[in-house]
């Protein structure tokens, strides 16, 4: 099931201390000190427990106060900061995670083939030839979307109890715009997975064909190239999946085989 992994927001109507007696409620075990904000916030307060950051407040310096809370926090105190009424979302990262042998390669290698096909930007880290704590990225940071597949356990390390066959795949959205911020601020975290047209189509190809795009970013249109393309898929598609099952379903070799034959 989804769930948030990140949860950034601004409050414009509430006093610093609303926001920080709402954390403290629910936290009643965190330590609360003071903290050193960045994005020219100048006062910030930061709750911790047991060395771990849960939470973080800053004000001042920028309208509003803002709050930033990631990983398993995210999830938890998502509804907290909710609950205090009207604020907009700045980001928002929600994950779904899978224990399954292989599972990494062969989403990869769909959530890749689709990349290339469309103009996607695709970024991969970590080490792709042993097959260890790899990381896809596909969209550009500077986007308002941008999806991302790793290897979780070896993030967690394989020497600390990490599951090698633990895969996590993220999608992180920043939402551009009073509105578009506001909106977000009521997703579900599985609907952060529809914040793009681009990404919806992505994971159809990984088996998702439940979710409805929304626009939180500049308005998509297709560029010519992006329409002929999807004219060829709706014409072509059955042709080029069996064509695809005949190369073994390895990427690499149906694309040399394609470009063998159009030249």
């Amino acid at each position: 099931m989804a769930a948030f992994d990140q949860y950034n927001c601004t409050f414009h109507d509430r006093d610093p201390l609303e926001v920080i007696r709402a954390i403290e409620r629910a936290e009643p075990f965190a330590l609360i000190a003071p903290d050193r904000p960045k994005s020219g916030y100048q006062v910030g307060q930061v709750f911790t427990h047991g060395g771990e950051a849960i939470a973080r407040v800053w004000w001042q310096g920028n309208p509003g106060v803002h709050v930033r809370v990631h990983g398993g926090n995210a999830e938890r105190l998502a509804p907290v900061l909710r609950g205090l009424g009207g604020h907009l979302v700045t980001r928002v990262d929600a994950r779904e995670d899978w224990m399954e042998a292989g599972l990494f390669d062969r989403l990869a290698a769909a959530l890749i083939a689709y990349a290339e096909g469309h103009g996607i930007t695709i970024n991969q880290q970590g080490d792709w030839v042993r097959g260890q704590g790899r990381t896809l990225y596909l969209g550009s940071r500077s986007s308002p979307v941008m999806l991302r597949l790793y290897e979780k356990g070896y993030q967690i390390g394989i020497e600390r109890g990490g599951d090698p066959n633990h895969v996590r795949l993220e999608v992180e959205v920043k939402p551009k715009g009073e509105s578009s911020r506001r909106e977000v601020s009521r997703w579900t975290a599985g609907q952060c997975f529809g914040a793009s047209r681009w990404v919806v189509e992505a994971l159809k190809t990984i088996g998702w064909d439940h979710l409805q795009a929304e626009s939180i970013g500049s308005v998509y249109r297709p560029s010519d190239d992006e329409r002929a393309r999807l004219a060829v898929q709706r014409q072509y598609g059955q042709v080029l999946r069996r064509w695809f099952d005949e190369c073994g379903r390895d990427p690499a070799a149906f694309v040399a085989e394609l470009l063998a034959e159009v030249g």
